[in-house]
């Protein structure tokens, strides 16, 4: 969405500012390759080569260097000799599903049956481990259980599991707390002793580090497993890997950007027929796959079968292997996708409401309806964090007194780290530094907006500086597609890495509309010099969002992202609106 502002607010925007250099460095490349370099502190050539020429041998850490992983490997091998059932234990979302087919594609190739994936109800079973779903697979006569994207605080679980016969591997990334489980291994990144190098893995992220390590072992080993896998074979499983590093909003720097930027060519290639589906479905063109794609088009399906029903499905999806069973699949997504938003709206339009009768808002919202579906509450926070620029707590309930939350950070604080702080409030919580969970007794509601806002003032980052920085100021007439794919030479872009803004100054108007079912999103052509006109579009923008009316020839400036089309016939170049106003 598109946030307009009148003349006053254009003091706002300065150019960002960027490192001092010599002259001499960085002087192969042109002057806004160079600034986009050093606005993000790279200074040499040779970090500038790495950051925009990612290269798989180079760049791709030993899975090995990854603390326990030798030992997982073996616990996993002896499960396979000695024909134990394998549960694959994968959170709901858009890391642990992908991360669980990953991990299955594995066991499927080596033509190993023994493996279930289990995966909890997101609205019944809540996150990570749980008894019920214990119990089922001590029924089912399980041996082990490798959770994907879950399980380095389910302490409690993690023991009940071991006492009564099925060890336990934990692979998560999520933070660590002050207790962590008696497992029979743990795979997370961030764990104490731990000198794998790249600390800010995704779930996937980590389950793909243990494909290769046990391709590695199989393949030293001369197992005859091998046979069925080619060299190179678990490249094709980036695909997931990539696409969970892109929307589980990870810092795409290190290995996760050669994740992202290896796993978005493997997206674009995908012979996965449930994946496809999803983007015909989608009307998205797969061989023109994005970064935005992902987030935005693929993830939200995805994500849906949890908060709308089972993530069963989405996992299904995306192992299928059937044409018909997919495309089925692809449609249930689809639907149920429409029914969240539609239910997010409702929930949103309420929030404003609360929200416009509060005069003094304090540093941190919390909100709550014992109606709200607390699989949605994500959603909602994620969007009024960047809306009011402070933390936001949203709360409902399932079932019973517990109320159940989501929580999301404007990036001036850890949402982990202000929960820990405030830890005396909740039942259970856990999450990373942008988005967290939470559960609490009915009575500690009343009280949790105070607790928060005074553990926000321990732990805020907050600027005092209300500046929002643009990358470099253009012409029009300097929007061409030269322009487009120097600058999308530095993607994917994502957290860490943002997309470059750019500022045009005194532009002319040729029209403005509105366009989408509803008319609910806004278009501009405005006048270049040369080379007829350019479109800049504003998604979920009504017409009086402006504060000031604009009509043709009205002279504005704005700051805008550059960006591609490829809805329907040839590619167009476009602007994509950030904030416009009067010059």
């Amino acid at each position: 969405m598109c946030r307009f502002v009148t003349m006053d607010c254009m003091s706002l925007y300065s150019l960002r500012p960027i490192p001092d250099i010599d002259a001499n460095q960085l002087a192969p490349y042109s002057a806004l390759t160079k600034r986009l370099l050093l606005a993000r502190n790279i200074t040499t050539e040779q970090e500038a080569e790495i950051f925009l020429h990612p290269n798989w041998e180079r760049d791709i850490h030993d899975p090995f260097l990854m603390k326990d992983m030798q030992k997982v490997v073996d616990r996993i091998m002896t499960a396979i000799a000695k024909k134990e059932t394998i549960v694959l234990w994968s959170d709901y979302d858009m890391d642990g599903i992908p991360g669980a087919v990953l991990l299955n594609d594995f066991f499927r190739r080596i033509g190993y049956d023994y493996v279930i994936h289990h995966t909890p109800h997101r609205n019944r079973d809540g996150f990570g481990l749980n008894a019920e779903g214990i119990d089922e697979l001590i029924e089912k006569k399980a041996g082990l259980i490798v959770t994907i994207d879950c399980g380095i605080a389910d302490v409690e679980h993690v023991a009940y599991a071991q006492k009564n016969g099925i060890d336990v591997i934990v692979t998560d990334h999520h933070l660590v707390g002050m207790e962590i489980p008696k497992a029979c291994a743990i795979l997370n990144p961030k764990q104490d002793g731990c000198s794998y190098p790249e600390k800010m893995l995704c779930g996937a992220g980590v389950a793909f580090k243990l494909v290769q390590a046990l391709i590695i072992h199989l393949r030293a080993h001369a197992e005859e497993s091998m046979e069925t896998i080619p060299v190179g074979w678990e490249k094709w499983q980036l695909d997931m890997a990539g696409m969970a590093t892109i929307a589980d909003m990870v810092h795409l720097s290190g290995e996760n950007r050669t994740l992202a930027y290896f796993g978005l060519m493997v997206l674009r290639k995908s012979r996965r027929v449930g994946l496809q589906a999803l983007l015909k479905k989608a009307r998205t063109n797969q061989k023109y796959l994005i970064e935005d794609d992902v987030a935005f088009t693929i993830a939200p399906r995805i994500n849906a079968a949890s908060r709308m029903g089972h993530a069963k499905d989405a996992f299904a999806l995306l192992s299928s292997t059937d044409l018909r069973e997919a495309g089925a699949l692809a449609e249930t997504l689809d639907a149920i996708n429409t029914e969240r938003k539609t239910v997010v709206a409702t929930m949103k339009r309420e929030v404003h409401r609360k929200l416009k009768k509060i005069e003094n808002l304090k540093s941190v919202i919390v909100l709550g309806n014992p109606e709200w579906k607390p699989s949605l509450l994500g959603l909602v926070a994620g969007s009024l964090a960047e809306e009011y620029k402070r933390p936001v707590f949203l709360w409902g309930r399932e079932s019973g007194t517990t109320i159940k939350g989501s929580c999301r950070s404007d990036g001036s604080c850890s949402i982990f780290a202000l929960m820990e702080k405030a830890h005396e409030s909740f039942l259970e919580y856990g999450g990373h530094t942008i988005a967290g969970g939470f559960s609490l007794e009915e009575e500690q509601v009343h009280t949790l907006e105070e607790k928060l806002s005074q553990a926000y003032a321990l732990v805020s980052q907050k600027d005092a500086s209300l500046d929002t920085y643009y990358d470099e100021e253009l012409t029009l007439d300097q929007v061409n597609w030269d322009t487009y794919r120097e600058v999308s030479s530095f993607g994917p872009f994502g957290e860490g890495n943002p997309k470059p803004l750019f500022f045009f100054r005194a532009v002319s108007i040729r029209t403005v509309k509105t366009f989408g079912k509803g008319n609910e999103h806004l278009e501009f052509k405005f006048k270049r010099e040369h080379g007829g006109d350019i479109t800049a579009i504003s998604f979920f923008t009504e017409a009086d969002s402006f504060g000031c009316s604009f009509h043709s020839e009205t002279p504005v400036s704005f700051v805008a992202h550059l960006e591609a089309s490829y809805f329907k016939g040839p590619p167009l170049l476009r602007l994509k609106l950030v904030d416009i106003f009067h010059s």
